[in-house]
Protein backbone atom coordinates (compact mmCIF):
# COMPACT_ATOMS: atom_id res chain seq x y z
CA UNK A 1 0.00 0.00 0.00
CA UNK A 2 1.17 3.74 -1.09
CA UNK A 3 1.36 6.05 1.90
CA UNK A 4 0.82 9.52 0.32
CA UNK A 5 4.04 12.00 0.97
CA UNK A 6 1.72 15.14 2.51
CA UNK A 7 -0.53 12.84 3.79
CA UNK A 8 2.34 11.83 5.85
CA UNK A 9 3.52 15.51 6.47
CA UNK A 10 0.01 16.98 7.15
CA UNK A 11 -0.52 14.35 9.97
CA UNK A 12 2.74 14.82 11.11
CA UNK A 13 2.87 18.41 11.49
CA UNK A 14 -1.36 17.84 13.11
CA UNK A 15 -0.14 16.32 15.70
CA UNK A 16 3.00 18.00 16.83
CA UNK A 17 0.12 20.89 17.38
CA UNK A 18 -2.37 18.11 19.02
CA UNK A 19 0.14 17.50 21.06
CA UNK A 20 1.47 20.28 23.17
CA UNK A 21 2.88 18.20 25.76
CA UNK A 22 6.31 16.99 23.50
CA UNK A 23 9.73 18.42 23.09
CA UNK A 24 9.53 22.13 21.75
CA UNK A 25 6.87 23.66 23.85
CA UNK A 26 7.52 25.85 26.33
CA UNK A 27 6.24 23.53 29.68
CA UNK A 28 5.65 25.45 32.28
CA UNK A 29 4.85 23.41 36.30
CA UNK A 30 1.72 26.14 36.37
CA UNK A 31 -1.86 25.86 34.57
CA UNK A 32 -2.65 28.95 31.88
CA UNK A 33 -2.54 32.12 33.06
CA UNK A 34 -5.69 33.73 33.29
CA UNK A 35 -4.84 37.38 32.98
CA UNK A 36 -3.52 37.53 29.51
CA UNK A 37 -5.04 40.37 27.59
CA UNK A 38 -5.71 40.26 23.87
CA UNK A 39 -6.53 42.86 21.44
CA UNK A 40 -9.62 45.21 21.67
CA UNK A 41 -12.00 45.54 19.36
CA UNK A 42 -10.25 42.18 16.68
CA UNK A 43 -11.18 42.70 13.17
CA UNK A 44 -10.72 39.65 11.52
CA UNK A 45 -11.15 41.20 7.47
CA UNK A 46 -7.82 43.83 8.38
CA UNK A 47 -5.60 40.23 9.63
CA UNK A 48 -6.61 38.66 6.20
CA UNK A 49 -3.57 38.28 4.14
CA UNK A 50 0.27 37.32 4.53
CA UNK A 51 2.12 37.21 7.58
CA UNK A 52 5.63 36.07 8.22
CA UNK A 53 7.18 34.10 11.20
CA UNK A 54 9.68 36.44 12.71
CA UNK A 55 9.82 34.65 16.10
CA UNK A 56 8.31 31.98 17.81
CA UNK A 57 8.82 29.64 21.12
CA UNK A 58 10.39 26.17 19.97
CA UNK A 59 7.81 24.27 18.07
CA UNK A 60 8.92 20.85 16.84
CA UNK A 61 6.09 20.71 14.62
CA UNK A 62 8.08 23.19 12.63
CA UNK A 63 11.35 21.10 12.84
CA UNK A 64 13.85 22.96 10.32
CA UNK A 65 11.58 24.59 9.03
CA UNK A 66 12.79 28.12 7.44
CA UNK A 67 10.77 30.80 5.46
CA UNK A 68 7.90 29.77 7.58
CA UNK A 69 4.57 32.09 6.64
CA UNK A 70 0.78 31.86 7.66
CA UNK A 71 -1.54 33.25 5.42
CA UNK A 72 -5.35 33.35 5.99
CA UNK A 73 -8.50 34.51 4.25
CA UNK A 74 -12.13 34.86 4.85
CA UNK A 75 -14.41 31.44 3.84
CA UNK A 76 -18.15 31.59 1.96
CA UNK A 77 -19.08 30.12 5.69
CA UNK A 78 -17.49 33.22 7.62
CA UNK A 79 -14.75 31.16 8.87
CA UNK A 80 -10.57 32.31 8.60
CA UNK A 81 -8.75 29.51 6.29
CA UNK A 82 -5.41 29.13 7.16
CA UNK A 83 -2.57 28.08 5.35
CA UNK A 84 1.15 27.70 7.11
CA UNK A 85 3.91 26.90 4.81
CA UNK A 86 7.63 26.70 5.91
CA UNK A 87 10.72 25.39 3.60
CA UNK A 88 12.80 22.52 5.13
CA UNK A 89 16.21 23.79 5.96
CA UNK A 90 17.84 21.01 4.88
CA UNK A 91 16.05 19.34 1.63
CA UNK A 92 14.80 22.83 0.23
CA UNK A 93 11.62 21.34 -0.05
CA UNK A 94 8.06 23.25 0.43
CA UNK A 95 5.55 22.08 3.31
CA UNK A 96 2.17 23.10 3.93
CA UNK A 97 -0.80 22.53 5.73
CA UNK A 98 -4.43 23.98 5.58
CA UNK A 99 -6.75 24.63 8.00
CA UNK A 100 -9.51 26.77 9.57
CA UNK A 101 -10.06 29.17 12.05
CA UNK A 102 -13.12 30.26 13.88
CA UNK A 103 -13.58 33.07 16.26
CA UNK A 104 -14.40 31.94 19.84
CA UNK A 105 -14.61 35.58 21.12
CA UNK A 106 -12.85 38.97 20.81
CA UNK A 107 -9.28 37.98 19.17
CA UNK A 108 -9.73 34.75 20.29
CA UNK A 109 -9.65 31.84 17.83
CA UNK A 110 -9.39 28.10 17.77
CA UNK A 111 -7.44 26.62 14.86
CA UNK A 112 -8.40 23.24 13.46
CA UNK A 113 -6.41 21.14 10.95
CA UNK A 114 -8.17 18.02 9.48
CA UNK A 115 -5.55 15.20 8.83
CA UNK A 116 -7.97 13.05 7.60
CA UNK A 117 -11.22 12.79 6.83
CA UNK A 118 -12.25 12.00 10.17
CA UNK A 119 -9.60 12.89 12.18
CA UNK A 120 -8.77 16.77 13.10
CA UNK A 121 -6.49 18.53 15.73
CA UNK A 122 -7.33 21.77 17.21
CA UNK A 123 -5.61 24.60 19.43
CA UNK A 124 -6.25 28.08 20.47
CA UNK A 125 -4.90 30.88 18.73
CA UNK A 126 -5.22 34.51 20.53
CA UNK A 127 -3.89 37.72 19.08
CA UNK A 128 -2.67 39.66 22.11
CA UNK A 129 -2.38 42.83 19.95
CA UNK A 130 -1.51 43.99 16.02
CA UNK A 131 -1.85 46.72 14.43
CA UNK A 132 -2.86 44.95 11.16
CA UNK A 133 -0.52 46.22 9.07
CA UNK A 134 3.09 45.58 10.58
CA UNK A 135 3.12 43.27 13.41
CA UNK A 136 0.87 40.30 15.61
CA UNK A 137 1.30 38.64 18.44
CA UNK A 138 -0.18 35.42 19.08
CA UNK A 139 -0.41 33.43 22.23
CA UNK A 140 -1.16 29.49 22.95
CA UNK A 141 -1.50 28.09 25.65
CA UNK A 142 -2.75 24.56 26.74
CA UNK A 143 -3.60 23.04 30.33
CA UNK A 144 -2.23 19.78 30.39
CA UNK A 145 -3.20 16.53 32.85
CA UNK A 146 -0.57 17.02 35.16
CA UNK A 147 -1.24 20.54 36.48
CA UNK A 148 0.99 21.81 34.23
CA UNK A 149 0.64 23.90 31.51
CA UNK A 150 2.22 24.04 27.19
CA UNK A 151 3.09 27.42 25.82
CA UNK A 152 3.70 28.45 22.40
CA UNK A 153 4.12 32.25 20.98
CA UNK A 154 4.84 33.73 17.66
CA UNK A 155 5.54 36.92 16.57
CA UNK A 156 4.35 37.41 12.70
CA UNK A 157 4.76 40.55 10.61
CA UNK A 158 3.60 42.08 7.00
CA UNK A 159 7.83 42.01 6.17
CA UNK A 160 9.91 38.97 6.04
CA UNK A 161 12.47 41.54 7.15
CA UNK A 162 10.72 43.89 9.47
CA UNK A 163 12.11 46.99 10.76
CA UNK A 164 13.83 47.06 14.77
CA UNK A 165 10.44 49.63 15.58
CA UNK A 166 8.40 46.44 14.22
CA UNK A 167 9.90 44.18 16.38
CA UNK A 168 10.43 45.96 19.94
CA UNK A 169 6.75 46.83 19.78
CA UNK A 170 5.84 42.98 19.61
CA UNK A 171 8.28 42.17 22.21
CA UNK A 172 6.90 45.17 24.20
CA UNK A 173 3.10 42.93 23.88
CA UNK A 174 4.92 39.73 25.54
CA UNK A 175 6.86 41.80 28.43
CA UNK A 176 3.61 43.46 29.35
CA UNK A 177 1.66 40.10 29.56
CA UNK A 178 4.79 38.38 31.36
CA UNK A 179 5.71 36.47 28.71
CA UNK A 180 9.03 35.54 29.07
CA UNK A 181 11.29 36.38 26.11
CA UNK A 182 14.06 33.80 26.82
CA UNK A 183 12.24 31.08 24.67
CA UNK A 184 12.04 32.98 21.87
CA UNK A 185 13.77 32.10 18.45
CA UNK A 186 14.42 34.11 15.70
CA UNK A 187 12.89 32.32 12.45
CA UNK A 188 15.31 32.42 9.51
CA UNK A 189 13.39 34.73 6.62
CA UNK A 190 16.98 35.31 4.77
CA UNK A 191 17.21 34.06 1.13
CA UNK A 192 13.52 33.20 0.53
CA UNK A 193 11.96 33.13 -2.41
CA UNK A 194 9.43 35.79 -3.54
Amino acid sequence: MAINKEIIIAMTMALMIMSNVAVGQVVSSNCCPTNVEVVSSFVVSKYLGTWYEYAKYPVYFEGNGVCITAEYSLLDDGNVGVKNTQVNGTTGSSQDIVGTASVVSNAKLLVKFPVTSSFEVSSNYWVLDTDYTSYSVVYSCQDLPSGQSSTIVWILTRERLPSEKTVETALAVLKKNGISLDPLTVTNQVACCN
